[in-house]
């Protein structure tokens, strides 16, 4: 069993970081993912091969933009998945208008080359509000990637002949059929996606019971999570007065109870995630509002990610315009895509290195793509595969799918294969090695300490919330409250690992405190409120 302190809390070491070789090289576990990855597929090669059917030629292709919101659907259930694929899908539409709208301007045969600052605003612009959004929803990978990624590759197709108006229609195509496509298989299987995510978790429950290593406590421990939140989302996770659990209800809790059983009955490697699962069913997020006004904070994660981002991504567009490279936009993403998930330095560290080798090899498949004739089917084809790729890859390594990523945005911004191909794949490296110098930089130089004051305001935030929970009486105010507490709560693990990843002996200080605050607020959640 874990030792207890003097004063009863556990005393569990503080969070180490993953070795650098298992963070750089490893790509955990995600369940079942070859729906995912042929619905990927499916949505750009449907819309794509209608197309060439009805003799649109490779502009076709650009549907491809519009297809992005299809990952956005993964892992939901039917019942918010299309709400969510239709939202992505509108964002898209517009950020592609937008995109190529400035693109006409800055791409325009007699423009100047300041034209490419409003560029590197308006991006800046779009990563800022979309980092904001997806950290404070906790929504996690690919967060704000392809959005911005279909504004940079949007702006470049006026200069391929496409206009502004192809550009809207076949985006909004792509959308129409991730749409169809997220949504296929609800008439023969509706609950599919609540099976799936319950099996997931099951099996990570039972690869941990057979073998407790930090990795397979962090695997079950997430499906866990993800699959009580996919039942929450489905609206099978019902108060008892209400009637009796729903069957996969039943079947995630027993694999929940052991799960938690055997990780506060085990001594631990070192603290992390793990250490908030604890016997009583994960409460749902709080209402997107809620969460958006929270994470307002002059001295949170979320505030610290935006001051980040406001600072690397004009630094790197404009370095990148001073050395006259041939796509500053290129440089402002890699900077962008570094820095918008997180302000974890170790984390972010690890990320930059996917990013620059996984650019490396994208260009090297670009290169090895180039003896291919790419247009009409073939084109399509290509970039389904593309797809599928990124889809299976993005969340579990972020370099394979830069891999993926790296020659779609450049065969997809030239609806083929770049006119000079040599030129720009020298000025795609070039960029990518500005962008990630820059974010390296601004992450360990732009508000160094953050980590400090990130886990602070988390802890002050979850012991406010305790505070308020101990004297609330009214049964409605407790409910919201123990929502909000648990949300805090995960919060503050997450800003607890980060400081600890950065700075050891600062945690160290800290870490009986931290864990005396999580041991009251678990204390609290684990008593019944009115029907809860």
């Amino acid at each position: 069993m874990p030792e207890r302190g003097t004063n009863g809390v556990e005393t569990l070491p503080i969070p180490v970081p993953a070795s650098a070789w298992s963070a750089l090289l490893s790509a955990p576990s995600q369940g079942r993912k070859w729906p995912g990855v042929a619905r990927a597929a499916a949505t750009v090669a449907l819309p794509g091969l209608g197309g060439l059917a009805f003799g649109s030629g490779s502009v076709s292709a650009v549907a491809t933009l519009g297809a992005f919101a299809v990952v956005y659907g993964e892992g939901r259930p039917y019942r918010v998945r299309w709400r969510i694929v239709a939202l992505v899908g509108v964002a898209l539409v517009l950020l592609a208008g937008i995109g190529a709208a400035v693109g006409g301007l800055v791409h325009a045969r007699e423009a100047s080359p300041s034209w490419w600052l409003l560029m590197v605003g308006v991006m800046t612009v779009v990563v800022a509000v979309g980092a904001y959004v997806v950290d404070a929803l906790r929504t996690g990978p690919p967060g704000a990637f392809l959005p911005l990624l279909c504004v940079v590759i949007a702006s470049t197709l006026p200069a391929a002949g496409v206009p502004v108006a192809s550009v809207l229609g076949w985006t909004a195509l792509g959308a129409a059929s991730a749409l169809v496509v997220a949504m296929s298989g609800f008439p023969f299987r509706p609950r599919t996606p609540e099976r799936a995510a319950v099996g997931s978790a099951v099996r990570d429950v039972e690869a941990m019971l057979a073998e407790n290593t930090p990795n397979r406590r962090r695997d079950a421990v997430r499906s866990l999570h993800g699959a009580w939140q996919c039942l929450h989302d489905a609206g099978l996770v019902k108060p008892v007065a209400v009637g009796p659990p729903h069957a996969l209800a039943q079947m995630l809790y027993a694999a929940h109870l052991r799960c938690a059983a055997a990780l506060h009955g085990v001594p631990h490697a070192a603290a992390s995630l793990e250490d908030d699962l604890h016997a009583q069913v994960p409460l749902p997020r709080p209402p997107v509002r809620h969460l958006l006004a929270r994470a307002w904070h002059p001295h949170g994660r979320t505030t610290t990610i935006l001051v980040r981002l406001l600072v690397a991504c004009p630094a790197a567009g404009v370095l990148a315009l001073v050395l006259d490279t041939g796509r500053p936009d290129w440089a402002v993403i890699t900077s962008a895509m570094i820095l918008h998930q997180g302000p974890d330095r170790v984390v972010g560290t690890h990320r930059a290195v996917h990013r620059f080798v996984g650019t490396v090899i994208g260009l090297v498949l670009l290169f090895a793509l180039s003896f291919l004739e790419l247009r009409g089917l073939l084109l399509v084809l290509v970039l389904a595969v593309l797809m599928a790729a990124i889809e299976a890859f993005l969340v579990r390594h972020y370099g394979i799918a830069m891999a993926a990523i790296t020659p779609l945005a450049m065969i997809l911004g030239s609806t083929g294969l770049p006119g000079e191909l040599g030129p720009a794949i020298r000025d795609r490296m070039i960029e990518t090695v500005i962008g990630v110098g820059v974010a390296l930089v601004v992450m360990w130089w732009v508000l160094p300490r953050s980590h400090r004051r990130i886990l602070v305001a988390a802890d002050e935030r979850v012991a406010a919330t305790v505070a308020n929970l101990s004297t609330e009486t009214g049964d409605r105010e407790r409910r919201l409250l123990r929502r909000d507490l648990a949300f805090d709560l995960h919060a503050s693990t997450a800003a607890a690992i980060g400081a600890a990843h950065t700075e050891p002996r600062w945690t160290a200080d800290r870490w009986t405190e931290h864990r005396a605050l999580h041991e009251k607020g678990y204390r609290l959640l684990a008593t019944p409120v009115g029907t809860d």
